[in-house]
């Protein structure tokens, strides 16, 4: 009989002891963590997203809600204490998981020769022949051959020296172009400056610029391999330097400079003050390439438009020479009113090449239909290309900035010097609801809601 008592006892034991082994494995499997991934399924929140924002949803959605929404709260009604406790000291990390930026790995760009790059190479090695020639005054076959040769040798750098096209990217090659063609402005305005009234001026200067494109070309090309400028600076820099050549030319021709040494003292102080004013700007504001083409364009645009007005006023009989003054005042007001139109838009290169094309595409437009109408008046005829050009121009922009400031769910915005975060967290939903049920007269549930929706500003 004792012994029988014993074994409905034991086996008393092992029931209860599995019994209490199967809720702690039931209970196991409802975890903290395994409630935040069901409440953060991406359909789930789109859907409620929509309908706290307010927005129609379809009866499916309704449906589809509704039943998720109570097997959310028997998940949570299913969880032990510790697991509810861990979710509420948890949440705020894994949420962080969801809101921070991915960090993604970007491949180097492998490098190779365009053939966009190998025609300008070859044709810089080819100008740089026929300054030799001028400078020797070959008149035999070697004025046809010796140009050849250097454009062959140019094209032949990287094989001739390959250490110095070692880790080189496509920017490298734009900062030496960039170089290559301001030097040509510098050289040939000491070039004009040191032979002065000589009627060797024209020659000097031509020598001198092939002499100044190769040394600041490489210069830029050193200095862009070495420090890695953006391509922002790049394009803006290569702006304000001729911008800058191009204002200083139109001072001197409107005080009627008669010889080639105020030509040349105006463009080389020109183009410097133009670089140092385009060195300050991209310091101040980090432009994009599509942003510093942008600038460009209304700033040809409104060269275009000076010129157009001064014509005008030419034919009218009015004005003198001061009027080359007018694009070029246009010219520094359309860079000034592009790089700040451009300022927190962020056009990329592709924005910003195409606004260039198809701005450009507008112009030839705008001088087709003045010579379908067989206008003679230059005003009507640089007037209709470049109006053309501003409308293209400005609409493409228009579109762009639209696309680039639409603002997404949990993105951060550094306009202005003003950060937020949007973060949605449908999940509190339920265990507000939860906390809530629980509430007394005299508990601080209310306190330790957590909001659905979570907006921060960072000043």
């Amino acid at each position: 009989m004792n012994g029988c008592l014993k074994i409905k006892f034991s086996l008393i034991i092992v029931l209860i002891l599995m019994g209490l082994s199967l809720e702690l494995s039931a209970q196991s499997v409802y975890t903290a963590r395994g409630f935040w991934e069901e409440s953060n399924k991406p359909t789930y929140k789109k859907i409620k997203l929509k309908q706290v924002l307010g927005e129609p949803i379809s009866d499916d959605e309704i449906g589809y809600l509704n039943d998720f929404e109570v097997f959310l709260a028997s998940y949570y009604e299913k969880m032990s204490p510790e697991e509810r406790a861990k979710y509420e000291k948890m949440r705020v990390e894994w949420d962080r998981e969801v809101t921070a930026p991915q960090k993604t790995i970007i491949q180097p760009e492998e490098f190779e020769w365009r053939g966009i790059d190998r025609a300008v190479n070859i044709g810089y090695g080819i100008y740089y022949g026929a300054s030799l020639v001028s400078a020797f005054e070959i008149d035999n076959a070697g004025a046809i051959g010796i140009p050849l040769v250097t454009g062959g040798l140019w094209a032949l750098g990287p094989i001739l020296n390959p250490k110095k096209y070692d880790n080189i990217d496509r920017s490298v090659v734009r900062a030496a172009n960039a170089g290559k063609f301001l030097g040509l402005i510098y050289g040939g305005s000491l070039g004009l400056i040191a032979v002065g009234n000589s009627s060797d001026e024209g020659r000097a200067a031509f020598i001198m610029s092939s002499v100044g494109s190769i040394a600041l070309g490489e210069v830029a090309f050193q200095m862009q391999k070495n420090r890695k400028y953006s391509d922002g600076h790049i394009e803006i820099m290569r702006h304000h330097g001729i911008l800058g050549a191009f204002g200083g030319l139109s001072v001197v021709a409107a005080a009627q400079g008669e010889t080639g040494r105020p030509f040349g003292i105006g463009a080389l102080v020109g183009s410097t003050v133009g670089l140092a004013l385009g060195n300050m700007a991209s310091k101040k504001y980090a432009y994009t390439r599509g942003d510093a083409r942008y600038a460009t364009n209304m700033s040809s645009v409104g060269v275009g438009i000076g010129f157009a007005i001064s014509s005008q006023i030419a034919i009218n009989g009015d004005g003198g020479e001061g009027l080359i003054l007018i694009p070029a005042g246009f010219g520094v007001l359309g860079t000034i009113i592009g790089q700040r139109n451009a300022q927190g838009v962020n056009l990329t290169g592709r924005q910003g090449s195409t606004i260039n094309y198809a701005s450009g595409g507008a112009a030839l437009l705008g001088l087709g239909i003045a010579a379908i109408v067989q206008s003679d008046s230059p005003a009507v005829i640089l007037g209709l290309a470049s109006g053309f050009a501003l409308v293209t121009q400005e609409y493409l922009f228009a579109k762009y900035r639209n696309e680039n400031l639409n603002l997404n769910l949990s993105r951060s915005s550094a306009v202005k010097g003003i950060n937020y975060d949007l973060t949605f967290r449908p999940e509190n939903y339920i265990v507000n609801q939860k906390l809530q049920a629980g509430a007394t007269l005299f508990s601080n549930y209310s306190l330790l809601s957590n909001p659905i929706i979570n907006l921060n500003f960072k000043f």
